[in-house]
């Protein structure tokens, strides 16, 4: 029986330029992009099923490749995700974007917090003293060894948010060649309309309207009717720019002993990712640790 599972998956981590990476390499012919980016299958839906799952993609296709960008499937709360994916998906190329982990952990924050709504902590500090979420998703060396675990190093590649922000093609166009595939089209306007910023909703109503729909299962088929492009549009009706607080303004809600801990932490981990990319580029004959640690 042919899998339902992903040929490509994007798992990580979270406001790393996935959705532009994703956005970039759904432009080749050869992927199917599914009817959303991230259908979060193998995390918060596998209760669905392997037919829901299937339902989301066109049908299997000699040379029609599937992508699945979820990148819950590196949350601390779904820790059988990778294992699950592992199972339904064995020969899967997986891609993990690293962004420098203070950095990407307050704008995590901020997306929950102002566009989603469901961080309840008033402050970045006030978040880290209620629980390591946020730093738990940072935690790249975590997961990126779980991911070795499962993962010969020619079906996992480490990517630097930098080299996804200078030049999402170039990094498509490498991920393209490990799955066989020729450089996807340039569509810069296209990839750049999928770019997320963290933004607020226009009224309490529309965003509560939004969440149902987005958590319902209808979501993917509504999404797929409309187009992408349709999606954006509509949703750029009832949002507006949000005001958030600077990296400093955030870091500067932590206490003296929180923040001591941040910087030892993003110490440990830039250094670790450092050594690891160095080793992928001399193994897979790349030049992507000139983008690693970024200021």
């Amino acid at each position: 029986m042919t899998s339902v599972g992903p040929d490509l998956v994007i798992a990580g981590a979270a406001r790393s330029g996935t959705s532009t990476l994703a956005a970039s390499i759904r432009e080749h012919p050869a992927i199917d992009p599914g009817a959303t980016k991230e259908p979060n299958f193998f995390s918060r839906h596998y209760d669905r099923g392997a037919h829901w799952y299937d339902g989301l993609y066109g049908a299997r296709e000699v040379g029609l490749l599937r992508m699945d960008a979820s990148t819950s499937y590196t949350y601390p709360q779904f820790p059988r995700a990778l294992d699950r994916l592992v199972e339904d998906a064995p020969e899967a190329l997986i891609v993990y974007v690293v962004r420098q982990p203070v950095l990407r952990a307050v704008s995590h924050y901020l997306l929950r917090r102002f566009t989603l709504q469901i961080e309840e902590a008033p402050t970045f500090g006030a978040a880290l003293e209620a629980g390591s979420f946020y730093t738990d998703v940072s935690d790249y060396q975590h997961w990126i060894t779980r991911l070795r675990e499962h993962r010969r190093a020619s079906r996992l590649l480490i990517v630097p948010f930098q080299a996804v922000t200078e030049s999402s093609h170039d990094v498509a166009t490498v991920i393209c060649g490990r799955l066989g595939l020729a450089a996807p089209p340039l569509a810069p306007e296209t990839v750049a309309d999928h770019r997320n910023s963290v933004v607020e909703f226009r009224s309490g109503a529309a965003r509560r309207a939004v969440k149902v729909l987005r958590q319902s299962r209808a979501y993917p088929r509504v999404r797929a009717t409309l187009g992408a492009t349709r999606v954006r549009r509509i949703r750029s009706r009832v949002i507006r720019t949000a005001r958030l607080p600077t990296l400093a303004e955030a870091l500067s809600t932590c206490s003296d002993s929180q923040r001591a801990q941040l910087d030892a932490f993003q110490v440990e981990v830039e250094s670790w990712v450092s050594r690891s990319l160095a080793e992928q580029d001399a193994a897979g004959s790349l030049a992507w640790s000139k983008h690693w640690p970024s200021t």
